[in-house]
């Protein structure tokens, strides 16, 4: 039954005060129940006022004492304020006596309308008894039972589909079916004067269902009883409840029925796939075990290289056996005995694992990110057990030296006695040595180093080792270190620590650099049989201490070493350590040293960084904050600002870092991807696998290839040197420098044709990346718009918005006649959206840079100079990846809306506009012709000031233009713009028109433009004749000479002679100065012919001197300097040459005509 406290609330919620009141009152009145919720409501400032006596609540008694506190309080008010209050007061009175007569009313009514159903069934009563008896019942139960039985047989399902409905606002025709289901209640239950109450209060009678509805054929609901019953009553009684639970039952067996048929069926199929993989795996293992067993036999191979690649195949068998094991759960999985590497079973646990691994928990990645993480260990193993020096070379000495060291495991421990005498004669042996063959030494000095029983012995012949060579060249260390590695690998941990790394603390004082070089080179090979806890403190110290050696081959080692260590680091405690290392050493002025960070230290970082989940968060932010970190103080510089070199070393060096860390970058957030099942996940894998085998054969046969070279090249040496009898001491040592310096130019040749597995930074293959992005792309187009935000992938996220938002600060601090630079990130950024993809570029970028486009600009604030230094990068960056009419489109627009002064574009980001085009039409970036089509497209656009600025940016770019594209596309828009109405755009184009004619070579364009001059001239403005004048003077030393003596000439003289009648001495004076300037620029050039410089020069420079006195007295000297010149200049010409030929031409200095030698088609202007 309904709780009369729920009713109570339900009354008190809807602000029906009066019918709670009248509610109340019954309750008391007719069992003497006294509900706690309502007397607190109504009485609870009476009982803390007053007494505590729970007597109603009456309004006459509360004005009158309202007005008793007001007269108190307000005795110094006056008559007419008291009159109003006791207007006031009687009308409230006689708003209360009303209300009671309606009381009564309504009371009245309701005793009437109850007599009359009695008579109507007087069989009803009893009934009606019964009801009220059990609904008290009822009633009563509810109220002492909590409501958290009633929710018992409620699912989780229907609870929250009831918290969403109660959450929702009531609408109009619920809340009128609201108040007439309760007020039947209290009907039915003899609350009379509460029902009449309730009436009064909603300003509703509606006695009926159809009053209600509006409408007699919808039906009446239930009662509240009925549904309280039929819904929410606790036990089995309940109808609904019971119906609930059987089908929740039933949907849960179908469900578990369905899911356990799909689990069998993918079994089974799993089974099968697993079966025909493990066949494969096995004739694919038979295959390299003899491939291997050909290659040892054929001395291609070390000892060391065939048992990793034996364990490594071990690996891929037994991990297919558990697998197989597993899906098939008929036997356990430890039926698999076979021996595994440490590093190899940490990388195995990190795949298998289900919750934390490494300190990163591992339980919510998704299937890909796993089996990513799977192949980063994988390169980490392939890093970890090679040598840096000569990573790529495996030269005959070295390999036959590690066989030779590894034959201690076979001699016997009962040796001691040769073991000693050998201990004792190897430190006067090794001095009678040549220093060119003194690495023979080294299988015997290790195997006295292994067996030796006294450990004071054993520490100074580790001492002679590293001592045994005074400069060890590139190939002699790495074949000390081979022979180290061998000896480390079956001495154990405990010895290696000791006896070997602890010699490398005290050769970092040694004087020559090559010995420090094998010191870093120790710290790096051995690392891998050291203990953790020692990688973490002595190896790491010794590294820190030699990255800051003087000598710059002790640096690059370092560098490359760093690599090897990385490699093994699985914890992040000392990741800034190492963070703050990779910084010293890429900010090395020496070349080489960053170089080695670049192509060793990154990537091992990037792969320690990307296990710990951190490849964005802390490498790929480094390089940003760093970047940032340099620009942001020149934020505030004007544009013409030049970044210091030093500034733009490091900056050039953290892109590099940048550009090379974009793949996997990439591939780091896609391999993340939640829409990877398993099954391609297993398949990537399996290629991946493919393409690293396949790779290191390569590696192998080339390098089976390399050492038959040299051995060959031995084999002359050998000869030759055989022919000589007696060598000095001194030319043993010059032969040691010698083969010193061309092994090191072999080792530089090898290294630069193949580049190792562990350097490459990619993880994936193409064909894997292209899968993974179709379906990174699908994601973006379904699920993403313009914005990523709590898409539940936080790499992408992270990607999507800070590393967008901090990229653009950093290239807005950026001044952008700083062209190295922007270029730099230009590569950047265009590398950046070519791997991440179309959809990516215009969904993520393009929004993020139109955001900051769309600020409005002005001169008070930095929004004008951060949007025209992020428009050169944005353009030649992002847009660049896209596709040509975008990129087009856009162009057009900005140039538009720059001209127009539209959506926050001012005319004073025109010379953004220009570098951003000078750019485009680079080398680099190679638009020319995009941008050509772009510009002709626009110079017919209706408005002049965008005509204005088309004219303006081809003076800037024609330059760059070939000869044909000038002749082909621009000429004719600048021949059209030439007859524009608007004299301002014919002002402009004369400039554009002289530009162009100087790197024209066809005589019929140079015609064309000829003509669209002449044409503009015909105006006569004197702003104009001024600008063709200039014009002349700065393309006169460039053009052709036919249109120089045919064109030009003529009309400078024609404008001289103009000048000299010219009414406006301000004018003249102005004219004058030009004319003077084209004149001399043209006399400057030595081809003029002497014809033209009697005939046409020296008359115009004599009229000339008719402006003198309008201007200083310098003009006239000037000018009359340059007469001199000339004349004097011809009378040597004279004196040469009338000794050869004789003058027959006849020459008039009163009259001027203009040559016509050619034949052209132009007259000059009269």
């Amino acid at each position: 039954m309904v709780a009369k406290e729920d009713i109570a609330k339900f009354l008190l919620g809807k602000g029906y005060y009066l019918t709670a009141l009248e509610f109340y009152q019954e309750l008391l009145e007719d069992d003497g129940t006294e509900l706690e919720s309502l007397k607190q409501y109504l009485f609870g400032n009476n009982n803390n006022n007053n007494n505590n006596n729970g007597s109603e609540f009456d309004p006459i008694k509360s004005i009158k004492e309202k007005n008793k506190k007001e007269n108190n309080n307000n005795n110094n008010n006056n008559n007419e304020n008291e009159s109003m209050k006791l207007k006031d007061d009687k009308i409230s009175l006689l708003e209360y006596e009303l209300r009671q007569c309606k009381d009564d009313l309504y009371r009245v009514k309701a005793q009437y309308n109850l007599v009359t159903t009695n008579g109507k069934s007087s069989s009803s009563t009893q009934p009606s008894s019964t009801n009220t008896s059990s609904t008290s019942t009822s009633t009563s139960s509810s109220s002492s039972t909590p409501m958290n039985g009633v929710t018992l047989s409620i699912s989780e399902d229907d609870k929250d589909t009831l918290k969403e409905l109660s959450k929702e606002r009531i609408k109009l025709h619920e809340l009128r079916i609201l108040n007439y289901l309760v007020k039947s209640y209290l009907k039915k239950n003899n609350y009379t004067l509460t029902a009449v109450s309730m009436s009064e209060e909603i300003e509703e009678n509606c006695q009926h269902w159809s009053d209600v509805i509006g409408s007699k054929g919808t039906p009446e609901p239930p009662s509240i009883l009925t549904m309280y019953r039929y819904f929410f009553e606790n036990g089995d009684a309940g109808i609904q409840g019971a119906l609930s639970r059987s089908m929740t039952e039933i949907t849960k067996l179908k469900k578990d029925l369905y899911e356990t048929e799909s689990q069998w069926r993918e079994s089974k199929k799993r089974l099968q796939q697993l079966q025909k993989e493990k066949d494969d795996l096995i004739l694919k293992n038979k295959e390299f075990e003899n491939k291997i067993e050909e290659f040892s036999r054929r001395g291609l191979l070390s000892p060391l290289r065939s048992s990793q690649i034996i364990q490594q195949t071990d690996l891929i068998s037994t991990s297919n056996n558990i697998a197989l094991a597993s899906s098939s759960s008929s036997s356990p999985p430890q039926q698999n005995g076979k021996k595994q590497s440490p590093i190899i079973t940490s990388s195995n646990s990190t795949i298998n694992g289900n919750v934390v691994n490494n300190g990163i928990d591992i339980t919510n990645l998704s299937v890909m990110r796993k089996t990513f993480r799977n192949l980063i260990e994988k390169r980490r193993q392939t890093v970890a057990f090679r040598i840096v020096s000569n990573m790529d070379d495996e030269s005959e000495i070295s390999v036959r030296i590690a066989e030779e060291v590894d034959k201690i495991r076979t001699l016997d421990s009962d040796n001691q006695s040769i073991v000693k005498i050998v201990a004792d004669s190897l430190p006067n042996i090794v001095p009678g040595v040549l220093i060119n063959k003194r690495e023979e030494l080294i299988p015997l000095i290790l195997v006295v180093i292994s067996n030796h029983p006294d450990e004071t012995v054993r520490f100074s012949l580790t001492k002679l080792l590293f001592n045994l060579i005074k400069k060890p060249n590139e190939v002699q260390r790495h074949v000390i270190m081979r022979g180290c590695m061998a000896l480390a690998s079956f001495i154990g941990p405990q010895r290696t620590e000791t006896e070997i790394l602890s010699q490398c603390w005290e050769q970092l004082s040694e004087k020559y650099p090559e010995r420090r070089v094998l010191v870093a080179d120790s710290c790096g090979c051995l690392s891998q049989f050291a203990s953790a806890d020692l990688r973490l403190s002595l190896i790491l110290s010794i590294l820190q201490q030699l990255g800051e050696d003087k000598s710059s081959l002790v640096r690059e080692s370092v560098a490359k070493n760093f690599a090897l260590l990385v490699n093994f680091f699985d914890s992040p405690d000392k990741y800034n350590q190492i963070e703050e290392s990779f910084k010293k050493l890429l900010y090395d002025t020496d070349v080489d040293v960053s170089i080695a960070t670049r192509f060793h230290f990154l990537p091992s970082l990037a792969n320690w960084a990307d296990l710990l989940e951190s490849l964005n968060s802390k490498l790929t932010n480094f390089l940003l904050t760093e970047m940032l970190s340099i620009l942001n103080k020149y934020s505030a510089q004007k544009d013409e600002f030049k970044i210091p070199e030093q500034d733009t070393f490091k900056l050039d060096q953290l892109l590099q870092c940048f550009i090379d860390l974009i793949p996997r970058i990439h591939q780091s957030v896609i391999s993340s991807s939640i829409f990877i099942n398993e099954k391609d996940a297993l398949q990537i894998e399996n290629e991946y696998n493919k393409q690293e085998a396949l790779y290191q054969f390569q590696i192998n046969n080339q390098n089976q290839n390399q050492n038959q070279n040299q051995n060959q090249n031995n084999n002359n040496n050998s000869t030759t040197t055989t022919t000589t009898t007696t060598t000095t001491t001194n030319n043993s040592s010059s032969s040691s420098s010698n083969s010193t310096s061309n092994n090191n130019k072999d080792s530089k040749t090898i290294g630069s044709t193949i580049i190792n597995s562990a350097i490459r930074i990619s993880i994936l293959g193409n064909n894997e990346i292209s899968k993974l992005q179709s379906q990174f792309e699908n994601y973006l187009m379904t699920t993403v718009g313009n914005e990523v935000s709590s898409s539940g992938w936080p790499s992408l996220e992270w990607i999507s918005n800070d590393f967008i938002n901090k990229f653009i600060r950093i290239i807005s601090c950026i001044p952008f006649y700083n062209s190295t630079v922007i270029t730099g990130f230009s590569k950047a950024l265009n590398l950046f959206c070519n791997t991440f993809g179309t959809v990516f570029t215009k969904r993520i970028i393009k929004n993020a840079f139109n955001k900051e486009f769309q600020k409005e600009s002005n001169s008070s604030n930095n929004n004008t100079i951060k949007k025209n230094r992020l428009l050169s990068i944005y353009t030649t960056g992002a847009l660049q990846t896209l596709e040509s009419s975008e990129f087009i489109t856009f162009l057009k627009d900005l140039i538009v809306q720059i001209s127009m002064e539209e959506r926050g574009w001012l005319h004073s980001d025109i010379p953004a506009l220009v570098k951003c085009i000078e750019l485009l039409c680079g080398n680099v970036f190679d638009k020319k012709k995009d941008v050509c089509d772009c510009l002709c497209d626009l110079a017919a656009n209706p408005s002049n000031q965008v005509r204005s600025c088309i004219l303006n940016l081809l003076n800037f770019i024609i330059p760059v233009f070939k000869p044909e594209q000038i002749g082909k596309s621009v000429v004719p828009s600048l021949i059209t713009m030439s007859t524009d109405p608007d004299r301002t755009v014919r002002f402009v184009c004369l400039g554009t028109l002289s530009i162009a004619v100087s790197f024209i070579n066809d005589d019929t364009v140079i015609e064309k433009v000829a003509g669209a001059i002449d044409r503009i001239l015909e105006d006569k403005n004197h702003m104009v004749e001024l600008e063709f004048v200039n014009s002349m003077s700065r393309i006169i030393p460039t053009v052709k000479p036919r249109f120089r003596d045919s064109f030009i000439l003529p009309r400078i003289i024609d404008l001289t002679r103009k000048n000299n009648h010219n009414p406006s001495n301000q004018q003249r004076k102005e004219m004058s100065q030009c004319l003077y300037e084209c004149t001399r620029s043209y006399v400057s050039i030595t081809t003029v012919p002497r014809e033209l410089i009697s005939e046409q020069v020296l008359p115009m420079l004599k009229l000339l001197l008719n402006d003198a006195l309008l201007h200083d007295p310098t003009f006239k000297s000037m000018v009359q300097s340059l007469v001199n010149d000339l004349e004097s200049s011809l009378k040597e010409d004279f004196r040469n040459s009338i000794g050869t030929k004789k003058n027959t031409t006849s020459t008039s200095s009163n009259k001027i005509d203009p040559p016509n030698k050619w034949g052209l088609s132009w007259k000059p202007n009269k």
